[in-house]
C-alpha cells in the first residue's frame, strides 16, 4: 500500500483562516487524510476546524488496526463523539460552534470517506475517470438532487453557502458515507469549496493528473488566489503507487 501525499491551505483574500487540513500515517503505514471547513458565521469556527483535525490526526498515530472494519468504525464513533463532543462546549459556553468534515482513511488495500458538509473529495481512476465521491450538505445541493437547478446555476446562487448539516451544530448528525478498494485508483483529493468554487472539475482534473503532488497542490491554490480567493482554500492529495518500489 504504497502511498505519498500532500497538503496546503490558504486564507485567500479572508482575513483568517478557518480551514485546516492535515494527512498523516499510522505505524502500520494507513493513511488519514482530512479537510474540515469552519463555519464562517460562528465565532469559533477556525477553533472547530483545527481541533477536529489536530485530534483525529494525533490519535490516528498512535493507533494500530486488526484490520479494515475496525479502522471505519473507529473513525465513524470517533468524529460521532466529536460532534457530540463540540456540541455539548458550545451549548455550555453559549458560543455557537461549527465545521464542515471530509476524511478519507485508507488501510490494508480499502478506502472509506466520510463526510458532513460542502466539503468534497475526489476520486480519480486509473482510467482518467474523476467523481465526487462525497454528498452536498447545503441548500444548493439539494436542490441539484432534486432537479431543480443545475450545477452551474448553483455557483451564483444567492444561498449556495447555506449548509443543512455541519458538525457541532446539533446532537444528532448523519455520516456520508463511501468505501471501495483502492486498487481502483490512482488519487484522492480532498478540499474546502474554496477550491471548488473556482474552478472546474476538469481542471482540477488535469493538474491532479499532471504535475508532481506538491505543486498540483500549490497550483491549484494559487489559480483560487488569482481568480479572487473569495474563500479560505485547502487541498489535500493523496497518490496511490501501486507497484512502484518508493514511498
Amino acid at each position: 500500500m504504497p502511498l505519498v501525499y500532500s497538503y496546503n491551505s490558504n486564507k485567500g483574500r479572508k482575513e483568517k483562516n478557518d480551514d485546516a487540513v492535515s494527512v498523516s500515517k499510522n505505524k502500520q503505514g494507513a493513511v488519514i487524510g482530512i479537510v474540515c471547513d469552519g463555519v464562517g458565521s460562528h465565532s469559533n469556527a477556525a477553533y472547530s476546524s483545527n481541533y477536529i483535525v489536530s485530534t483525529l490526526e494525533k490519535e490516528w498515530q498512535d493507533l494500530t488496526f486488526a484490520n479494515f472494519n475496525n479502522m471505519k468504525n473507529w473513525l465513524y464513533d470517533r468524529i460521532e463523539k466529536l460532534n457530540t463532543e463540540l456540541y455539548t462546549k458550545s451549548k455550555d459556553n453559549q458560543k455557537k460552534m461549527g465545521t464542515t468534515i471530509v476524511t478519507v482513511a485508507i488501510f490494508d488495500n480499502q478506502v472509506v470517506v466520510y463526510n458532513i458538509g460542502d466539503s468534497s473529495a475526489y476520486a480519480l481512476t486509473k482510467d482518467n475517470v474523476m467523481t465526487v465521491v462525497t454528498v452536498e450538505d447545503s441548500f444548493v445541493g439539494a436542490l441539484i438532487s432534486a432537479g431543480a437547478i443545475t450545477e452551474e446555476e448553483a455557483k451564483s446562487h444567492p444561498e449556495k453557502h447555506v449548509l443543512t448539516q455541519a458538525l457541532a451544530t446539533r446532537d444528532n448528525i448523519n455520516l456520508h458515507t463511501f468505501i471501495d478498494d483502492l486498487n481502483n485508483y490512482d488519487y484522492f483529493l480532498l478540499c474546502s469549496d474554496g477550491l471548488t468554487n473556482m474552478i472546474e472539475k476538469e481542471e482540477i482534473q488535469n493538474i491532479v493528473r499532471n504535475d508532481e503532488l506538491s505543486i498540483a497542490v500549490n497550483k491549484l491554490i494559487d489559480k483560487c488566489v488569482e481568480r479572487g480567493g473569495v474563500d479560505n482554500i485547502s487541498v489535500a492529495i493523496i497518490k496511490n503507487l501501486g507497484g512502484e518500489n518508493h514511498d
